[in-house]
């Protein structure tokens, strides 16, 4: 069982979902060098424009309309981004996309396979047009046996795609123009009228590629599409609906673009753990943004909330135009049995550690969080570092360590009534630069503050064993 969808309003609808309530016009240039419109807003549909008018007769119509040159880029790259968001769904997705005619974008993929997981059809069909809704992509949508059947259904007027296939008009073939007005000029209206024909004479008049289409129709021979494949990382540019000047409009459009991402991310059973943003602006240097997440994750909603902690700290430099995004390698994520059921997406919960320690960092500082970690060596300079992710750490030391340790040691002061020692520590042989050789104690001074001190094993070597009044180092101090 197939699924396909045609997206007649792709070229605005890929824009963004803002795109289609302005009144807004998409050109570009015909064969003769014309400029035409390719694409319009309801609004301006509402004024009379019309596809393929000449923009000067649009502008006639519609004066106060938004001009704007179309972006064959920027749609392929969303296509592909949706073809991530159906890999979800089935691992047979095939996009297709003519430049030169708007109304043929189309995704088909097969579904048949994944009807049991998603409680039947009729519930799988109605989660992907709530996904689409999300997006804001408007689409006709056709089921059939095979993908051409589909696609046959997804032409056809909504009042008729339920019909078999014979009822439906000749015109949901996707025959060439030529082919197509010739068997119109012979009077027949219907698929069924024409597959009534004898394939001798069919043959005959229109050669080998109608019959071949035909049994790629009835599922006679293999349909050739190119499946889609997801990427390792995932790259790609939003162009954004005119020039966002602040923060708050700023986190309106990243919520679109993390919503694409979340879907592509749980097309292809995947998570990130690094997201890059790059703001571009017109006239000044690109605002890179790096989002480091201490877990791998795929909820569009983390990634929303992480991002608007890091731009309540961003001063914009200039108007954005467009949004860069790359990730990290794709990471898979084996799904467990409530995953697939409750659809969470894994997204953390907002008490849930690695959540809670990404918006510490995000609003603090990625440098400002990390963890401790205690390395094997008895040196108290070398005792702990810093982690960017919780470590195995040996057994600490048995004797007591002061909470506060003072770098670099300073003289201590008179008066010690020493608690405890000595402890002695000596090693680091290997490395003369930060050998140590000392003994250790816990004193208190005149104030009542617990010490931890030392003297110096060489010290006693340069002065004689007989030292009356040892030199001692205040190096900690105890809670």
């Amino acid at each position: 069982m197939w699924l396909a969808l045609l997206f007649p309003h792709w070229a605005l609808d890929s824009r963004g979902a803002m795109a289609s309530q302005k009144a807004l016009a998409l050109v570009a240039d015909s064969s003769l060098g014309r400029r035409h419109v390719i694409a319009a807003s309801e609004a301006v549909v509402r004024s009379g424009v019309q596809r393929l008018m000449e923009l000067a007769d649009a502008q006639l119509r519609a004066p106060d309309a938004c001009v704007l040159e179309r972006r064959a880029d920027a749609e392929s790259a969303a296509l592909e981004r949706l073809a991530g968001w159906a890999w979800r769904y089935s691992a047979q997705v095939h996009v297709a996309r003519e430049s030169n005619n708007v109304a043929t974008t189309r995704l088909v993929f097969e579904i048949g396979a994944s009807l049991r997981l998603f409680g039947g059809q009729r519930a799988l069909i109605a989660r992907i047009q709530d996904n689409l809704a999300d997006f804001g992509y408007r689409h006709n949508a056709g089921i059939g046996d095979t993908p051409a059947m589909a696609l046959a259904r997804a032409h056809a007027p909504r009042r008729l795609r339920s019909q078999p296939l014979a009822r439906l008009p000749l015109s949901c073939l996707a025959l060439p123009s030529g082919t197509l007005a010739s068997l119109q000029a012979s009077g027949l209206r219907e698929i069924g009228e024409l597959l009534s024909l004898p394939s001798a004479m069919l043959h005959k008049r229109y050669g080998a590629e109608l019959l071949e289409y035909l049994d790629r129709l009835h599922g006679f021979r293999p349909h050739g599409l190119a499946c889609y494949r997801p990427p390792q990382r995932h790259i790609t540019r939003h162009e954004l609906f005119g020039a966002v000047e602040s923060v708050q409009g700023l986190a309106f459009v990243l919520r679109r673009v993390f919503i694409e991402l979340g879907a592509v991310l749980r097309g292809a059973g995947a998570a990130i753990q690094t997201l890059k943003l790059a703001l571009i602006h017109d006239q000044a240097p690109t605002t890179r943004l790096t989002l480091h997440l201490s877990a791998p994750s795929r909820s569009a909603d983390h990634f929303e909330r992480i991002a608007q902690y890091r731009l309540a700290r961003l001063d914009l430099v200039a108007p954005v135009l467009e949004i860069g995004l790359a990730t990290d390698q794709l990471r898979p994520v084996e799904p467990d049995q409530q995953t697939i059921e409750h659809d969470n997406s894994a997204a953390p919960t907002p008490g849930h550690w690695p959540a809670v320690l990404d918006r510490l960092r995000a609003r603090l500082g990625h440098d400002a969080v990390y963890w401790l970690h205690a390395p094997a060596d008895h040196r108290p300079e070398r005792a702990s570092c810093r982690a960017e992710q919780p470590t195995d750490s040996p057994t600490p030391s048995a004797a007591p360590r002061p909470l506060w340790l003072i770098e670099p040691p300073r003289p201590a002061p008179a008066n010690l009534r020493f608690i405890s020692g000595p402890e002695r520590i000596e090693t680091g042989w290997w490395d003369e630069a930060t050998s140590v050789r000392r003994d250790y104690f816990r004193a208190v001074d005149g104030n009542g503050r617990q010490l931890w001190v030392y003297r110096r094993l060489d010290d006693e070597v340069a002065t004689g064993s007989n030292v009356d009044t040892p030199r001692y180092y205040l190096h900690g101090l105890f809670g």
